[in-house]
Formats: structure tokens, sequence, C-alpha cells
């Protein structure tokens, strides 16, 4: 499941249209600290770790690496400013480039589809990392430290990779996040997958964690007082719907906007994925993609409602008191690597 911080993050991209780490326009949020990889590189980052699978049983590292060779996409998950966990991601894509593919892609929700060029541009080294930063609004529409992708993308690009921008533009989602889905041009509908908004599994998913922040939950539901139920009173003036208090950064969206952008999100990774994959039969794609969207009911099963059968879900995770009880609790990841700190840190 996401972190709370991932949560907060999420609702934050879809309220103001940032696509990563900050807020945008008047939010009236704080720019938290930006984390930044260990000194000497995202390789520091390791850990001892071991691996299990969904039923919480160890899996013998060579099996582990076996059975990522054989599938046709592998979603490695993270919490963003985990460098540990991009640690996982680096090794997965060094691990299974080693294993020489026919053809290998690492598809990335951190860059926005428009933004194919630019990473097109820096396979072919026609461009350095900060031109590419620069092309792709890497802060301001991702904001996460570059040292936890850039290693991985690089490792990627050296075993001839292909690099993929998977992710909904930033313009897009804060346009469905306002207006709804009804709002979008004939072009903005173009770029719009199809989405199956009414998966029950990912929906009570999705409540649980809008209920962590805050009784904000079970919005599938209607109750008593919905505001839906509300007869509109006809002597009382009509309000503007997009009017901000005091000129300040719109509303907040509803919960069913707030939950399609998720899904925009999802099935926009899993359809540019799935087209990849069919462009290249004998290809193998690796995903990177904050843990809210790498599990079961997320991409992995819009993925194979595309004809993608053979998708393995990674979740990192550290073993730090409860945290790996609260993931085999509800198992949603086929594979979870336990990476264990020194004694002493918590």
């Amino acid at each position: 499941m996401l972190t709370r911080h991932a949560l907060c993050f999420f609702v934050a991209a879809a309220t103001f249209g940032c696509g990563g780490k900050y807020g945008g326009g008047n939010s009236g949020t704080t720019t938290p600290a930006k984390p930044g990889t260990p000194k000497g590189g995202l390789a520091m980052a390791s850990l001892p770790y071991q691996v299990l699978d969904r039923g919480g049983r160890t899996v013998d590292e060579a099996a582990f690496w076996a059975y990522l060779q054989k599938a046709r996409a592998v979603c490695v998950g993270e919490d963003h400013p985990n460098p540990h966990h991009h640690w996982v991601q680096l090794r997965v894509v060094e691990e299974i480039g080693k294993r020489k593919p026919a053809k290998l892609g690492l598809g990335l929700e951190m860059i926005q589809r428009p933004f194919q060029g630019p990473l097109d541009d820096y396979s072919a080294k026609r461009i350095d990392a900060a031109a590419l930063r620069s092309r792709v609004g890497w802060e301001e529409r991702w904001g996460y430290d570059w040292e936890f992708y850039g290693p991985t993308i690089d490792a990627a690009i050296q075993s001839g990779a292909s690099v993929i921008a998977l992710n909904a533009s930033k313009e897009l989602s804060k346009k469905i996040s306002r207006q709804g889905l009804d709002s979008l041009t004939p072009e903005e509908k173009a770029n719009v997958p199809e989405l199956k908004l009414d998966d029950a599994t990912h929906r009570a998913w999705f409540d649980g964690l809008m209920s962590e922040m805050g009784g904000a939950g079970a919005h599938s539901q209607k109750k008593e007082g919905d505001p839906a139920e509300v007869k509109p009173d006809p002597h009382k003036e009509k309000e503007n719907p997009h009017k901000s208090p005091h000129g300040a950064a719109p509303p907040m969206p509803s919960a069913e906007r707030i939950y399609t952008v998720q899904v925009l999100w999802d099935e926009t990774m899993a359809d540019l994925s799935a087209k990849w994959l069919a462009a290249n039969p004998s290809g193998q794609l690796v995903i990177l993609a904050g843990n809210g969207h790498c599990h079961d009911s997320a991409i992995v099963a819009r993925l194979k409602r595309r004809g993608v059968a053979d998708v393995v879900s990674v979740r990192p995770v550290i073993d730090t008191e409860g945290e790996v009880a609260r993931v085999l609790a509800k198992p949603m990841n086929d594979y979870v690597v336990v990476m264990q700190l020194p004694a002493g840190t918590k």
C-alpha cells in the first residue's frame, strides 16, 4: 500500500497538477526538504536482503532472478524518497540486463509521455543528464533527487534498453482532477486510454487509503446528507464551483476525480507498456513506479487486461518493526524484497 507520505503527494498532484514531490501554485503546503542519495552514489544504499513470495516464504535468490527473467513485464515499486528502494530497482535492471534479453525496455512513471523525445536523445547520447532534466521538467513535474533514478536509467541504456516515458501529462491530470473527464477536448481524449473505473478490489484499496488520510474513505458509498442527495435551494445565489476563497488555489477535487486520476496514471502506464511489448514481441520490460501503482489491482491487472499475461510485481520493504507483517497481511505483490538495516539503525 502507499505510505501516508505517498498518498499526500498523490492528492497534491491531482489537486495542484504537480507530477511529483512538490505542490504547486498557492497550495499553502511547505516544500519538504529534498532527500538525497548516500555519499558515493546509489550503490551505497545497498543493504542485505532476502526475497519472500506473497505467502511470506523465503525464495532462493538465484530462483528469484530466474523468475524475473522469464516474465514479460516486471514492475518494481518504490516509496519515492527511499534510496534503498531505488537500489533494489537498480539491482533488478542490472541483473536482467546481465541475462541479455532479446530486447530490454525500462518504463518510467517519473517522466510524462509528451517527453519521449528528450529521453530518446539522452539514450542516444545527444544530450547530457542536465539537458534531459531540463527538457522533461524534472524538478517541476517530479522533484525527487535525480540520483535516485539516473544510475538505473544509465544502467538500462548501457544494456541496450529503450527507455519509455509512461505517465500521463501533468496538464491532463490537472484538468481531469478539477473539471472531470467530460471537460476534455477530442484532442485531450485521444491521450486517455481505456479506463476501468469499476474494479471493486482496486476501489476498496483506494478508499482504504483515503480513510487513512482522516476519514475521507468509503467514497464509493453514499451516506446520509451526501451532497448528491441534497436538493438545490432555488432562492440561493448560484456559486462558481471553481471559485477559490481569498483567491487561493482551487478547491480540493472530489474523491471521484482523485480516483479517476489515480486510474488514469495506472491505465496510461499499462497501456504504453502493453504497446511497447506488442511492438517488441521478444522484449522484456521493467517498469519503475510507486508502490501504489505497482501491485495486483493496479498496473499489473491493467496490463493483464491488455493481453500481457506474464507480469511480475516486486515490492521493496525495509525490515523495521511490523512493516513486513503489514505487507504480508494484505499481499498485493508477487515478491517482497526485505532489506535489513544495520543494527541500531532506525
